[in-house]
């Protein structure tokens, strides 16, 4: 008998072992297949990221082109006839405007689940292709017509007139920008600092792009010579607003000046009541915002140096906003709003210029400029809509200050892109994490202008070998 029990004690022990063996092999099993469909997950969840972020520039793009393409068609056949093609734009904008909204949820602060991550990113890519296509037929029709209406010489010898005009104006942007520095610090003049050259290098493309043009229309290829032709015209009118950003930089300048005066003002006022807090009040963050303020107000260029106007309104927008913050909740409630009535004006004015700005770099640049600097862009353009309208200060003024903020940051996202522009020594490359700078200004060139051409203005145009001698 305690044979038998010893026996079934034994057989019961190596099944529970056994039994153990098993659960731990499954479960590994089981782990192991779990991170390999997570990493899977999370490689094609990646690559969707990509394409969307892609797809938000080849919209917003090819929008802004049919938008210039628009003015064109009604210049060329009149306002009738550019009926249908209108309606189709404004149904682009409006998938392009819901594309950036979702954008802007997945670059929240608010963490998302993979789900919603994939979902939105998808219907960013659907949002995106369906914005192009609705394009598609109005452009192809148009241009077609166009193809026709840019055959004769005429329009070459137009082209070829604006790009001499515009050259005309290099040596003058340069003495202008050479005026601006002894004025202005390197900070501030670094968005326009490379627009002679880049506007130079613009009209060199321009100048072989009509060379293309009519060797096309001697050749009968009337298509190829149309889209050669405007890919001339459209870069010689970005040239040209190159160097138009010179001559309004000064502009700017003084308005942001002015805006800054009044908020240092300001600036000093919300200082003054601040200290006027009791001491246990203002303990902690109150006075960590009011040294800050203090600080940035400090850092403020002497009398005599050489000014960064719209940094140092940034500067002091943002210490600014910190202490207005930090004292909110001490602030009675009918003060804070008169107050905010007083401080809205300025607060529009800064938002107005940051995106400005930020639409600048956009407009002048275009295809380096990558989905995150334009969605920023778009949000802060659609927060300052129906401002005025808005009954209650405070809400008014915060929308105010979150455009200008996003501002600033569309603005500080297109300079990165660029910057990684021109790290780039063949043209248009994907968007990635920050990289190391330090090209030539030849290649900024070179993926400015590779870009412009294989991004937009010379889709469908096929082989132009030419093209390549002059991108080689």
């Amino acid at each position: 008998m305690d044979l038998v029990l010893v026996l079934v004690a034994a057989v019961l022990a190596v099944l529970a072992i056994g039994v153990v063996s098993l659960v731990a092999v499954i479960r590994t099993r089981s782990k192991r297949r779990r991170l390999q469909t997570e990493s899977q997950v999370a490689a094609q969840l990646t690559e969707l990221e990509q394409r969307a972020g892609s797809a938000l520039v080849r919209a917003d793009e090819r929008i802004r082109l049919a938008d210039d393409e628009l003015g064109f068609a009604i210049a060329d056949f009149g306002e009738a006839a550019a009926t249908e093609f209108r309606a189709a734009l404004h149904r682009a904008r409006q998938r392009l405007s819901e594309a950036f909204q979702l954008n802007q949820l997945l670059s929240d602060h608010v963490p998302d689940t993979v789900e919603q991550r994939q979902e939105w990113n998808e219907r960013i890519v659907s949002l995106c292709h369906s914005a192009e296509s609705s394009l598609t037929e109005q452009t192809a029709a148009f241009a077609a017509r166009r193809a026709a209406a840019h055959q004769a010489p005429s329009e070459i010898q137009r082209v070829r007139d604006d790009i001499e005009r515009v050259r005309q104006s290099l040596p003058p942007s340069r003495s202008a920008l050479d005026s601006l520095a002894e004025r202005y610090s390197e900070s501030a003049l670094e968005p326009i600092a490379a627009n002679p050259a880049q506007a130079e290098g613009l009209l060199e493309f321009a100048e072989r792009s009509t060379q293309v043009a009519e060797s096309r229309l001697a050749a009968s290829r009337d298509a190829d010579a149309a889209a050669a032709l405007h890919a001339a015209a459209e870069s010689t009118r970005r040239a040209e607003a190159l160097i138009d950003a010179i001559d309004s930089f000064e502009v700017e300048a003084i308005k942001a000046e002015a805006a800054l005066t009044a908020m240092v003002a300001e600036s000093h006022a919300e200082l003054a009541a601040a200290r006027q807090l009791p001491e246990s009040t203002r303990r902690g963050r109150i006075d960590s915002a009011i040294a800050d303020l203090e600080q940035t107000l400090h850092a403020l260029p002497a009398p005599g140096a050489r000014p960064d106007p719209v940094g140092s309104l940034s500067a002091v927008r943002r210490a600014n906003t910190a202490l207005d913050d930090a004292v909110a909740e001490h602030t009675e409630q009918a003060d804070r709003k008169e107050r905010m009535r007083a401080q809205l004006v300025t607060a529009i004015d800064d938002a107005e210029r940051q995106i400005a700005a930020a639409r600048g770099l956009v407009l002048d640049y275009q295809i380096p400029v990558g989905p995150d600097a334009r969605t920023r862009l778009a949000e802060a353009e659609r927060e300052l809509v129906g401002i005025t309208d808005e009954r209650d200060p405070e809400v008014a003024i915060v929308r105010a200050r979150r455009a200008a903020g996003l501002g600033a940051e569309a603005a500080a996202i297109a300079r990165a892109d660029l910057a990684y522009a021109q790290g780039q020594a063949q043209g248009y490359a994907p968007y990635g994490p920050p990289r190391t700078y330090g090209s030539t200004g030849s290649q900024v060139i070179t993926g400015v202008l590779g870009g412009l051409a294989i991004g937009g203005l010379l889709d469908g145009l096929g082989d132009l070998g030419d093209f390549g001698d002059f991108f080689g």
